[in-house]
């Protein structure tokens, strides 16, 4: 059998399986993982899952770029003069194919998807020793999942994509361009096994892929092909979640990780999080750079943007659960009045408590986001790293995508109370009521029943990645979004350093309009 290394970048990939010969590839170096020797138990197994795991946590996705990414095209932001260009430049929708960051979040994706293949390949290839089959299985249902979830954020950026399924590289020591259809049709194999042999969630560590998560996801990818009773059914299958007694604060912040509403979330740890300044690339990672880079009190490289506060109705309480304004307490402690203030800030004392205490609070220009920050319960984000874990995949987000679902099937009914459940979370009007007739909100048809879901999702799920993959499936990108060109920007460029360095791809293979 020829012995293989397994390595942990795409371009890499690319380059040591033509570069290689076999016999250099039997002097084995002491840090590659060879996968003939290394599955021999349990404990490899779940190592090698890990990894594939990790991936999601690196700069180039949720450690900083994938929420500058979404929350920018999407518009939620407003930009900063601190912003950086390149950041920017996705608010802007001024990118093009040079574009770095473009290229370190497709990197970050393409090395979780080469540590799922890494896996899978072993257990093709009968490699995996020592492990009973149900936990084989259960493992490979956590790396079919992840690689899902990757080539789903891949595909619906940039469309048709590289599409590899095993850690070696074509002949020419590329991976051609797939289309779409063929993403996709990966997409639901994948999570099809995923549903088959992951584990209700509570019966695995927290922070790992459940059968609720494989269920969620794939019922959201039908959902983007259009596919409305296949989304339903996944959706109303899964079991084990509530959004009842999860307060809407707790979907963005510590203490509120792992609760009951949430499905998957990608994990991070203050304690064992590391120095961001010395973690670049798409180096793994424990914590965050999202505190410091949207606090107020820190870098505020972005506010919330108008235009996405002027959707909250003037009682949500959502509002002050996803944003700090002016007369917003924080930092979890109030100051005598002779006490010296431990931050730099644009901050001011309020009115004092029953002790005589003074509370300190925000005095900021726009609203700025709460939102995975850490201000609840201390005064600075400063340099200790956030370790708020992100929440990818909800069950309020279940029950929006389901109403979707059972709007399109000509289910009103069904789809309004599917709304008003996560309506009744916050104690805000029901749909199809008077009071939310009179808000501009009535869903006697069709159409209104889409635009209240229009509405709620914007509401409710506000800073969590998912409004510019519904601007964009919806068809109402160019409606809404400044400097959005219909018949260039429905994808993102291909970035030219993939182009460059992958012998299966030119210019030609480049999204329209670039």
């Amino acid at each position: 059998m020829k012995t293989k290394k397994i390595i942990l970048t795409f371009a890499a990939v690319f380059l040591s399986m033509v570069s290689c010969k076999e016999e250099e590839l039997e002097l084995l170096d002491p840090n590659v993982i060879v996968p003939e020797t290394f599955f021999q138990n349990s404990g490899e197994l779940q190592s090698a899952v890990n990894g594939a795991y990790s991936f999601l946590q690196s700069q180039g996705m949720y450690g900083r770029i994938a929420f500058f990414l979404f929350d920018n095209l999407s518009q939620e932001n407003l930009g900063t003069d601190a912003l950086q260009g390149g950041l920017k430049a996705f608010m802007d929708y001024t990118f093009d194919p040079s574009l770095g960051e473009f290229f370190t979040f497709w990197t970050a994706a393409y090395r979780g998807i080469n540590s799922c293949n890494f896996v899978i390949e072993a257990a093709e290839e009968g490699l995996i020793q020592n492990v009973p089959e149900g936990e084989v299985n259960q493992r490979l249902g956590e790396v079919r999942f992840l690689r899902a979830l990757y080539y789903f954020k891949l595909t619906n950026l940039w469309g048709g994509i590289p599409r590899p399924t095993s850690t070696t590289a074509s002949e020419t020591g590329g991976v051609p361009k797939a289309t779409q259809e063929e993403v996709y049709n990966l997409i639901f194999e994948d999570l099809a096994f995923a549903v088959a042999n992951l584990p209700e969630v509570g019966s695995t560590p927290q922070g790992r892929a459940t059968r609720g998560a494989a269920q969620a996801l794939k019922g959201k990818a039908h959902l983007f092909r259009g596919q409305w009773a296949e989304a339903k059914a996944e959706f109303e299958a899964i079991q084990g979640y509530t959004i009842v007694g999860v307060e809407p604060r707790d979907n963005g912040n510590i203490a509120g990780e792992f609760n009951s509403e949430s499905i998957f979330e990608v994990n991070y740890s203050q304690e064992i999080g590391g120095d961001q300044w010395n973690a670049t690339g798409n180096g793994v990672r424990e914590s965050t750079f999202r505190g410091i880079e949207y606090s107020p009190l820190n870098f505020a490289n972005i506010i919330a943007r108008p235009t996405l506060l002027a959707e909250y109705e003037d009682d949500d309480p959502r509002f002050d659960a996803y944003f700090y304004s002016n007369g917003s307490v924080f930092g979890g402690q109030t100051f005598p009045p002779d006490s010296e203030l431990p931050i730099n800030g644009p901050v001011a004392f309020g009115d004092p408590d029953a002790d005589g205490n003074l509370p300190l609070v925000f005095t900021i220009a726009s609203p700025a986001w709460r939102k995975y920050q850490n201000l609840d319960t201390r005064t600075t984000d400063g340099f200790e790293y956030s370790g708020i874990n992100f929440r990818v995949i909800r069950y309020a987000d279940v029950l929006l995508m389901w109403a979707e679902a059972e709007n399109e099937l000509g289910n009103q009914g069904a789809a309004i109370s599917l709304l008003n459940q996560v309506r009744d979370r916050v104690g805000m009007p029901n749909y199809g009521t008077a009071e939310m007739d009179s808000r501009g909100y009535p869903v006697g048809s069709q159409q209104e029943v889409f635009d209240a879901i229009v509405h709620e999702r914007a509401v409710e799920l506000a800073g969590e990645q998912v409004r510019y993959f519904d601007l964009q499936r919806w068809g109402l990108a160019s409606q809404v979004l400044e400097n959005y060109q219909t018949g260039k920007h429905e994808f993102l460029p291909i970035p030219q350093n993939e182009i460059d360095g992958n012998p299966d791809l030119t210019n030609a293979d480049q999204n329209p309009g670039y």
